[in-house]
């Protein structure tokens, strides 16, 4: 029921994470990061504590993937689960549990990884992985949002989009966190926010 991109640029320390889903409220559940350490979403069946407990563990010298089992090997409801993850070094883990709704799929490459569930398309994943790696030389936080449209313009949730989000780290500087919690075009309306975010004024209000 959801689509999204974690990404790390290490040569940078940028970290990101976009996401959109056909239900309200997505960037309140799904995405979380942690300055210098990761970038991640916990979706599907959606338990958001599950967030900062991996990133911590990730904190304190855990790999993506041992952080992630860990988290998980009591949970009953794992297979009903999905999470994507992205250290500051970019490396990338994805789990994907066995009783997901199909239409789900997913892909790890070195500084992003793309996972979705309930997708209308099998195109989906691949459609966002080919808008990421063409859109190198954009500006991070618009480079996933442009990543997250191809995958809507793919098809996306199955259901349609209710809601997206972004959250975006840059070193000296706080978390960037963009939500539309409800539109009936949320990608568009996340673009407008971010040209309006990263326009001169809101640039100078909020980048000190």
């Amino acid at each position: 029921m959801t689509f999204s991109i974690v990404a790390s640029n290490p040569s940078t320390k940028e970290l990101c994470v976009a996401t959109s889903t056909g239900l309200v409220a997505v960037g309140n559940l799904v995405p979380s990061i942690l300055p210098n350490v990761g970038a991640i979403c916990v979706q599907a069946m959606v338990k958001p504590s599950y967030r900062e407990t991996i990133l911590d563990l990730m904190k304190k010298g855990s790999s993506n993937e041992s952080a992630i089992n860990n988290v998980l090997k009591n949970d009953k409801k794992k297979e009903h689960r999905q999470i994507i993850v992205v250290n500051a070094k970019g490396q990338t883990y994805v789990f994907s549990g066995l009783r997901m709704i199909n239409i789900c799929d997913s892909c790890m490459e070195d500084n992003f990884a793309i996972a979705g569930n309930m997708l209308a398309s099998a195109s989906v994943i691949s459609s966002m992985k080919t808008a990421f790696l063409n859109n190198s030389n954009v500006f991070f936080p618009k480079r996933l949002l442009l990543t997250l449209i191809a995958g809507e313009n793919a098809g996306g949730d199955k259901r349609g989009c209710m809601s997206a989000a972004i959250e975006y780290f840059k070193p000296n500087r706080r978390i960037m966190t963009l939500r539309i919690d409800y539109s009936n075009n949320p990608l568009k309306d996340l673009s407008m926010a971010l040209e309006k975010r990263y326009s001169k004024e809101c640039k100078d209000a909020f980048d000190r």
